[in-house]
């Protein structure tokens, strides 16, 4: 017999105070999370953007997670187009243009990046 059957110990026979309660096994019921994989963290970086096929040019980048980016360029890319993305100090990570609204546009990794490059990246891009 276990511990949770009918003929428990009563409150007056244990030794602690009696807690009466249930245990749920339902999923988180808080409202669901915005569609992107990671959190994004804001930054201000200077970095180079090149397409299949092209030559790399100077974007700014907005935003960045683990897996992936937010830029401003004056490119015309399409939604699909696969870049390349160079971080300072970094090779070329290659990702997919997933939207673009004007000169801005929102790219996922094809690899993610590691959390501890990621932390690297945005303390080098504070200032001091």
């Amino acid at each position: 017999m276990d511990a949770w059957s009918a003929s428990s110990p009563s409150p007056s026979q244990l030794a602690g105070p009696y807690y009466r309660g249930e245990l749920s096994l339902a999923e988180d019921q808080s409202p669901a999370p915005k569609s992107r994989a990671a959190e994004r963290v804001q930054v201000e970086l200077g970095a180079g953007l090149r397409q299949r096929g092209a030559s790399g040019v100077s974007i700014q980048v907005m935003d960045l997670s683990v897996s992936g980016f937010r830029a401003a360029t004056h490119l015309e890319l399409c939604d699909g187009a696969d870049v390349w993305l160079r971080l300072p100090g970094l090779e070329p990570y290659h990702a997919k243009v997933v939207w673009t609204k004007g000169h801005y546009i929102g790219c996922l990794f094809e690899r993610p990046l590691h959390p501890a490059v990621l932390d690297m990246i945005v303390r080098k891009s504070r200032p001091r």
